[in-house]
């Protein structure tokens, strides 16, 4: 059953919510001080809290950080006089979820109750890797909290970030939370598709709508129809396109290449795009009217070197991942291997720590993994020949060292290339690199 503890001295508001949460079948509790609330949170173990600010004994920021500091999970909703909005704001910088100003509608409690009830049951759906594999650094778990926030609203999301840092993960997780997890989600690489194309991937096409057009096609919207759409890049779309692709936006309905009348749709929008999205719409290659559309909640997602406390959560998740794909029993990493890994700037964020593990256990023949199994970029380490790059007038940091030797790296790209049986392709995918990376390394060899 769930449980709800309220912690106000009015004994009004103590017996109006005892009855409502009485005839909703909730689990409840009555506390009219702060140290019998936070009593009572300790040993009732509640999963919402509605919390005065005004108490006669302690202060509500007070009990609202206790409550955190003992459980963050525990939701906190604060009960404030109208007037009072400031501290709300202060509240929910503290981890509050949100406010209710008396004299309340009590259907409107009752309302946001079920819907923090039914985020934390959706939660429960995801796969059990995600939260394995992330970790629980602050920076991810503010992300976290934005997407539990959001997830059941069809709002459109704006997740920035740089390179590998996971859009498409937490859109997916985005969908996979909302009510629409059931229905299709469909990530588009808007970078990876020809201008040329781009109207009939996104809109659809009709028969004989252009030379080619042998047969219907349903584009993107189209597919991802009672579902999601994510769209990676979206500073690649064309600027021709646009004033189609916000009217899509806009009046739920697209127009496919050849036909005469509009298709309605309902799509949940998530875009994403690093931070030169912002260029774009100064130089004119994004229109502003859709920067804003596109911009209606912005999730900033943190880079892996913002993230260190996770580094080795998800590197362990990386290697049990690469031990079952590769069948091989490396336990874990040796101290030195740890320092390296924590220490590195990860430019390539988790895609280039994946990438890393793979290439790792690919070259330890032992039971751990050691820091000279590490393929790392922009590491100087005792003993290794390294490049500079760049003029010796410039600063320090500006210098890129190769942290391995040449002999090291073509071990890498001969074990990579037995592993895949010879198959280059799938060799390159096994490093993490690009196809033509890989021939290139193998032209470099010899091999």
């Amino acid at each position: 059953m769930n449980k709800i503890l309220v912690i106000d001295d009015d004994k009004i508001v103590g017996i109006t919510l005892s009855q409502l949460f009485k005839k909703a079948k909730y689990e409840f509790r009555i506390a009219y001080t702060g140290k019998k609330g936070i009593a009572s949170m300790i040993e009732f173990e509640p999963d919402i809290v509605l919390l005065d600010f005004k108490l006669p004994d302690i202060d509500g920021f007070e009990v609202l950080k206790t409550i955190k500091d003992y459980h963050e999970h525990i939701v906190v909703i604060m009960i404030t006089s109208f007037g009072d909005i400031k501290k709300a704001v202060k509240a929910i910088k503290m981890g509050a979820y949100d406010f209710i100003t008396k004299p309340f509608d009590k259907e409107e409690i009752l309302k946001m109750i079920r819907k923090i009830l039914n985020i934390r049951k959706q939660s429960e759906i995801l796969p059990a890797d995600i939260p394995k594999m992330m970790g629980q650094s602050k920076p991810l778990q503010q992300v976290l909290d934005h997407i539990h926030r959001i997830s059941s609203h069809d709002i459109t999301v704006f997740l920035e970030g740089d390179t590998g840092t996971g859009k498409e993960l937490f859109a997916r997780m985005i969908h996979d939370l909302s009510p629409r997890r059931e229905k299709p989600f469909i990530p588009v690489d808007c970078g990876a598709i020809p201008e040329s194309l781009f109207e009939s991937e996104l809109f659809g096409h009709t028969q004989g709508a252009f030379t080619g057009a042998t047969e219907h096609k349903k584009g993107k919207f189209e597919l991802a129809h009672t579902g999601t759409l994510f769209l990676d890049e979206i500073n690649n779309l064309p600027l021709n396109l646009q004033p189609k692709f916000l009217r899509a936006l806009q009046e739920k309905e697209i127009q496919k290449l050849g036909d005469e009348k509009p298709t309605k749709i309902d799509v949940r929008i998530i875009v994403a795009s690093n931070n030169d999205i912002y260029n774009d719409v100064k130089k004119g290659t994004l229109r502003e009217d859709l920067f804003y559309r596109i911009h209606e909640f912005k999730i900033n997602l943190p880079t892996l070197h913002e993230r260190k406390d996770d580094i080795m959560t998800i590197a362990r998740y990386f290697l049990e991942e690469t031990n079952a794909s590769y069948i091989k029993n490396i336990t874990g990493f040796t101290p030195s291997a740890i320092e390296l890994l924590e220490n590195y700037s990860w430019p390539g964020n988790i895609r280039e720590l994946k990438s890393v593990i793979k290439s790792a256990v690919l070259l330890t023949d032992t039971s751990v993994i050691d820091d000279e199994h590490l393929v790392l970029k922009n590491i100087k380490r005792k003993d290794d020949d390294v490049e500079e790059l760049g003029n010796e007038s410039g600063n320090e940091e500006d210098l890129i060292l190769e942290k391995f030797t040449s002999k090291t790296e073509e071990e890498v790209i001969r074990k990579a290339l037995i592993k895949a049986k010879y198959n280059k392709t799938k060799a390159a995918e096994i490093l993490g690199i690009s196809r033509s990376q890989f021939y290139k390394k193998m032209e470099k060899f010899n091999l």
